[in-house]
């Protein structure tokens, strides 16, 4: 076998840091922020009135520094527009089906009798299907005496 001992690897650490490129920016904050700026100058010099135009080219910039800086949930602003277009453009139709509850006489019909030799239900079911059908819903085990399975093996 051949050993190397002179060569050591470094294993990346923080994947998921980005790299500061632009000053304390990421190249994304950056592209943001000038993205902002720039649209909202094109919202102001395109509106003729000064007084209009201000307010919408403000909110072009602040999205642009909301995709820049903000983070909700710990997670880039971007993800959360995304998440709330797929939700306006996806369909939401929730349909609720009542269902009827089935009363004690229908539920006493479905109990099986345990006979009391082998602990054997008499439909030829599992003991084990047997004894979770004498539980009732409060938890408590219906009187009948426990009997040791048999040893066939």
């Amino acid at each position: 076998m051949l050993y190397s001992f002179g060569m050591q690897f470094q294993v990346p650490q923080f994947l998921d840091v980005e790299d500061k490129i632009i000053g304390p920016l990421t190249i994304k904050q950056f592209i943001y922020i000038i993205g902002g700026f720039g649209g909202g100058y094109v919202v102001f010099r395109f509106i003729p009135w000064t007084l209009v135009s201000v307010i919408p080219a403000l909110a072009v910039v602040a999205l642009g520094l909301a995709l820049a800086f903000y983070r909700f949930n710990n997670k880039p602003f971007v993800f959360l527009l995304e998440s709330g277009f797929l939700y306006l453009t996806s369909n939401r139709l929730y349909l609720w089906k009542k269902r009827e509850k089935k009363s004690e006489d229908q539920l006493q019909l479905k109990l099986t009798q345990v006979s009391g030799k082998k602990g054997i239900a008499a439909t030829g079911e599992s003991r084990l299907n047997a004894l979770s059908w004498e539980i009732d819903s409060s938890g408590n085990v219906i009187d009948q005496e426990l009997v040791e399975p048999d040893d066939r093996f």
